[in-house]
């Protein structure tokens, strides 16, 4: 377990890279695709990232035993908020990111397949820090900081 979760850092620290058709102004000059990198990502935009997710409303339960026709349902409806999510985690950035993510969502959706763009969404979520979060917030629990102190026990009378 302790290996997988350093490689999957140490992927994150270099990025994963996919190629993209690119676009028609560089498809003129001769240059067929682009590469996109993720890297791993800062707190603010994991918590963008988590949120656009989030509000599609995908449950694990949901997607266990789903038909065709549910799969489909679910892709039409929340496509937007998915490569929202996956534009917002490529650029990193929340400056940036107010300016043009919207605009590299609708150019991700065309040009990614739903395969792509479902396993550049995973990385994003799963290996990017998800699990110290969780780890650090059983930790803090587990201490319990502010349990108040009541004073010393009762003796037993047996002592």
């Amino acid at each position: 377990m302790n290996t997988e979760l350093h490689a999957a850092y140490a992927i994150m620290e270099r990025g994963v890279r996919a190629t993209v058709r690119a676009p028609l102004f560089l498809r003129c000059i001769g240059i067929k695709k682009i590469p996109i990198i993720l890297r791993k990502l800062y707190a603010g935009t994991l918590f963008r990232v988590s949120a656009l997710y989030l509000s599609t409303g995908i449950t694990e339960e949901d997607l266990k035993e789903i038909s065709q026709e549910k799969a489909l349902e679910l892709m039409n409806k929340h496509e937007n908020a998915i490569y929202m999510a996956v534009a917002c985690a490529l650029i990193n950035s929340k400056f940036l990111g107010r300016l043009f993510t919207k605009l590299l969502a609708g150019y991700l959706k065309e040009n990614l397949t739903i395969q792509e763009t479902m396993a550049l969404l995973e990385i994003c979520l799963v290996y990017n820090g998800v699990s110290d979060f969780m780890t650090t917030t059983r930790y803090v629990r587990a201490l319990k900081i502010t349990d108040p102190n009541l004073g010393q026990k009762e003796k037993t009378k047996g002592s």
